[in-house]
């Protein structure tokens, strides 16, 4: 079964696409950009499909795949981001997270370059349509052709090579550009913030002060 068979059984199963819908690359996106912001068991994208979540690095594997099915190359790109959270707009508990480290926000963020036939495009997956009444950066379109908004403001990017185990290659660069400490609390930032965007679905968001939660 091929991943666009795997992610049409599984959206029909959830009542997001009816049994005869067709997956074209603008609903592969949204199907994938919608699934709840996160972590899956694993990262692969047989895994994302079936648990139905991911975060930024899930997502774009199992997006680049979905493409590429679809006749659509993509280069998977990782970047390095500082992000410093305000405390105005995020909640106290993700500000008391990144105290110790400054209140610095580290990642590797991931998302795609597509090489469309209309020209080359970025695409960002990462933030569910439902988030951006938090402030998270929704990209609602797909056009062939037209850059979407990166998630974050990257620092430093590259292109993962395609030999490479996509994974291994994001933590390499975790590890080599942040401390162990701003690691420890980039994943329990990360943990807080989607376990309560997941609890709040759809309801008033105990996690942000907007309603309460904001984007790093």
């Amino acid at each position: 079964m091929t991943h666009l068979d795997l992610l049409k059984s599984e959206a029909v199963k959830r009542n997001l696409l009816p049994t005869d819908g067709a997956i074209d690359p603008a609903t592969a996106f949204a199907l994938v950009r919608d699934m709840p912001y996160l972590r899956a068991s694993d990262r692969r994208p047989e895994t994302v499909i079936r648990e139905w979540r991911g975060t930024c690095s899930g997502k774009h594997y199992l997006l680049k795949a979905l493409f590429a099915e679809l006749g659509l190359p993509a280069d998977l790109m990782a970047c390095t981001i500082i992000a410093h959270p305000d405390p105005a707009t995020t909640h106290p508990a993700l500000m008391a997270i990144l105290e110790p480290v400054g209140g610095r926000f580290v990642d590797v963020h991931n998302y795609l370059v597509v090489h469309a036939p209309a020209g080359d495009m970025i695409v960002d997956a990462t933030w569910p349509l439902e988030t951006e009444r938090y402030g998270m950066v929704v990209n609602r379109q797909f056009r062939l052709g037209e850059n979407q908004q990166i998630a974050y403001t990257p620092s430093e990017t590259w292109v993962v090579p395609e030999d490479v185990d996509p994974q291994a290659f994001k933590d390499a660069l975790l590890a080599e550009h942040f401390t162990p400490a701003e690691l420890a609390a980039r994943d329990q930032f990360i943990r807080v913030l989607s376990e309560g965007l997941v609890a709040t679905a759809g309801n008033e968001s105990v996690m942000s002060k907007r309603s309460e939660t904001s984007p790093p």
